[in-house]
């Protein structure tokens, strides 16, 4: 755990339910498998997310708050991280496992376009 960070929303743990399962279906959420280990503690391989795709009406990010990206330089992979500091439309994006997270620190700040959703829920494998 990174000192000075939030902890993870325990809100976010949860079972699937028939509204989840339902917005999956309609494709209002969208959902990926963890691969690696930079969101160790809070992700772990193999885990399943979701995430609300983000509204460009209604931006609702916040410090702390886990996202789905395009990785900043092959823009064809995606990255989880969490939003650790904002700077207007650029995002300092960190891997809660600072020892084998690329993130910010190597990539530099990520623009707010390559920020796809919000992770809303997370099945632990």
């Amino acid at each position: 755990m990174i000192a000075g960070l939030p902890q993870a929303d325990q809100s976010l743990f949860q079972k699937p339910d028939l509204f989840t399962l339902f917005t999956l279906i309609i494709g209002y959420r969208q959902h990926l498998r963890v691969v690696g280990t930079s969101m160790e503690k809070t992700l772990k391989e193999g885990d399943l997310v979701t995430y609300k795709k983000l509204n460009p009406k209604n931006i609702d990010l916040e410090i702390g708050d886990i996202v789905v990206a395009y990785h900043p330089k092959t823009k064809n992979k995606l990255i989880i991280k969490r939003i650790h500091r904002i700077y207007q439309n650029k995002f300092d994006l960190r891997g809660d496992n600072s020892l084998a997270s690329t993130d910010s620190r190597e990539l530099g700040l990520i623009e707010l376009d390559l920020i796809i959703g919000k992770v809303d829920k997370i099945f632990s494998n």
